[in-house]
């Protein structure tokens, strides 16, 4: 495979392979790669997880958001992280333990 890249994006990575960010230029194409998979990959995850949030609207299973329902949330997590409850969701846990 042959790639072509524009000037500055050329000097680019000629000066990042320089730096020693990387020991050449193949090294950062696939690092690109591998980041641009990664980031496509969370989008996808995001999106899957927005349609599902869009069903539960459409179905009508909403619970409304109320300053006291994020307090019970927040305290029902703190309680379960001090019990030593195993998390369901590793991405939703309390900041201040």
């Amino acid at each position: 495979m042959k790639i072509a890249f524009a000037e500055q994006d050329a000097l680019f990575i000629q000066n990042q392979v320089k730096q020693g960010f990387y020991s050449n230029a193949t090294e950062l194409v696939r690092d690109a790669v591998r980041r641009l998979r990664e980031q496509q990959s969370s989008t996808d995850r995001l999106l899957a997880a927005l349609d599902v949030g869009m069903q539960d609207i459409e179905a009508g299973r909403v619970v409304p958001y109320t300053p006291t329902l994020m307090e019970e949330i927040r305290r029902q997590a703190i309680e379960n992280a001090t019990h030593g409850k195993e998390v369901y969701r590793p991405d939703v846990i309390p900041f201040d333990l």
